[in-house]
């Protein structure tokens, strides 16, 4: 199979090297202890509401950190290639977003192989219906809601914006892959369980709407040459539509370390963030 070209010309090896990102980043653990012990903190810290419904699946689940009456809203879908991680490492993000008077949602959604990629897909639309039918009860601004995610968060992202494009502000999908097709020749695809159609059909690439509201793809520059093409054929695909689209490259960070330049009031990524939900 090494030898054998597959998606774009790529051979298995040479996918596994362009996506491979715990190996690409072999200090992943030491980021993911870190983000487990300050979500902790920010959890015991900040003022929320963790672990709400929305929906029947045990992993749709909410967390809610309210920023005051008539908020902008930021949504955020953790990563983990559709298969690990949850949103509970992941409130560590709220804290600065809250202190600057944006509220945040996280998301949970089930996994797979314990979900097919259709139904996390309809996880992901369900917890954003339930913002839309909450954000009185948090005091969040429903005509402000800004969608964001990291790597397989970044794909729903990326779905979640095109798919309710008269609803959100706008969308940050970060480190996100917009056009699953390698995936098949990858090993994730044992959980995935991905067919050529179906890797098309689930591909944001695939389904660009327009008109449609801002989005600003992201990702750390040190990512591989795989990740900046998607990104950069993802922002051509939405400009192509006569959509607003503003890039980031976050100068220095990995495909983790962008995550925490998310959270990071000086960094680039950050300031463009807040920008766009001060602006909505």
């Amino acid at each position: 199979m090494a030898s054998e070209a597959l998606f774009g010309g790529m051979t298995a090896t040479e996918i596994d090297r362009q996506y491979n990102f715990r190996k690409l980043v072999p200090e992943h653990p030491a980021y993911f202890a870190r983000w487990q012990a300050e979500s902790e903190a920010v959890r015991a810290r900040l003022n929320g509401r963790y672990d709400v419904p929305t929906g029947p699946h045990p992993r749709q689940r909410a967390d809610v950190f309210p920023a005051g009456e008539g908020a902008p809203v930021l949504v955020f879908i953790h990563g983990g290639y559709w298969r690990a991680l949850s949103k509970d490492l992941h409130s560590f993000i709220a804290a600065p977003y809250v202190e600057r008077r944006v509220a945040v949602v996280l998301l949970g959604y089930g996994l797979c192989p314990d979900v097919t990629m259709d139904e996390l897909c309809g996880h992901a639309q369900a917890g954003l219906d339930w913002v839309f039918a909450n954000t009185a009860s948090f005091g969040g601004d429903p005509r402000r809601v800004v969608v964001s995610g990291h790597s397989a968060g970044g794909h729903l992202t990326a779905k979640l914006v095109s798919e309710n494009r008269d609803r959100v502000a706008g969308g940050i999908p970060i480190s996100g892959l917009y056009e699953l097709e390698p995936m098949l020749g990858f090993e994730v695809n044992e959980q995935l369980r991905l067919d050529p159609d179906s890797a098309r059909r689930l591909s944001p690439i695939h389904a660009v709407p327009a008109p449609a509201p801002l989005l600003m793809p992201a990702l750390g520059g040190l990512e591989t040459d795989a990740m900046h093409r998607q990104q950069a054929d993802y922002a051509l695909a939405w400009a192509a539509q006569g959509n607003a689209v503003r890039e980031i490259v976050e100068p220095g960070a990995d495909h983790f370390s962008v995550v925490d330049r998310f959270a990071e009031p000086g960094s680039l990524l950050f300031k463009a963030a807040l920008a766009m939900l001060k602006d909505a």
